[in-house]
């Protein structure tokens, strides 16, 4: 069964609409349809970063950091800027 729809509303510039009035055109698509690709691709991108960043911090937590060994070699492998 199909997700039900929910309304949002927001302010943009008048230059961005346009152009998103344009792509819509161009691609024989209704503004709301060009709008909820940008979204999907915004969340794509973010909720992965999202995921990885929390994934991160959870290890922090647990005390999960590299050595100072495992750091040594890391910088001897893949250099630095000093």
């Amino acid at each position: 069964m199909a997700e039900k729809s929910t309304r949002i509303s927001f302010v943009t510039k008048p230059t961005k609409r346009r152009t998103l009035n344009q792509i819509a055109d161009v691609y024989g698509k209704n503004l709301s349809a060009v709008i909820n690709e940008a979204l999907d691709r915004y969340i794509d991108v973010h909720e992965w970063q999202v995921k990885h960043i929390q994934e991160g911090l959870d290890a922090a937590d647990r005390g999960e950091f590299a050595t100072d060994a495992e750091t040594k070699e890391f910088f001897k492998k893949y250099g630095s800027d000093k």
